[in-house]
């Protein structure tokens, strides 16, 4: 699984953004924000900053798949009319669709 990180780090007077980190099992950095790499940065390092486990999602998603981002900053996958969101699991339908 690809565990999704939201940055909690506090950079004090520093301008910097924290971002959104998707890490595959390797400890690789395969996503940042919207941008996917073509190949994990092996070089990915947690050293000195704070994440938040936010969710997680499957080592591969087709072409077919979409990363929908939900109202409260989570992100799901939604392909063939399914989504990965709780309300999916529950119901059967969902706004992301």
């Amino acid at each position: 699984m690809i565990e999704i990180l939201q940055e909690t780090t506090d950079w004090g007077n520093q301008p910097v953004a924290n971002g959104i980190y998707h890490v595959n099992g390797a400890g690789q950095l395969v996503q940042h924000n919207d941008k996917v790499f073509k190949h994990p940065i092996k070089q990915f390092s947690k050293a000195r900053r704070t994440f938040k486990k936010i969710g997680e999602r499957p080592e591969a998603i087709s072409n077919r798949a979409k990363i929908v981002i939900g109202s409260k900053g989570q992100e799901y996958i939604v392909e063939d009319g399914k989504c990965t969101c709780q309300g999916f699991k529950f119901r059967g339908e969902c706004k992301h669709v």
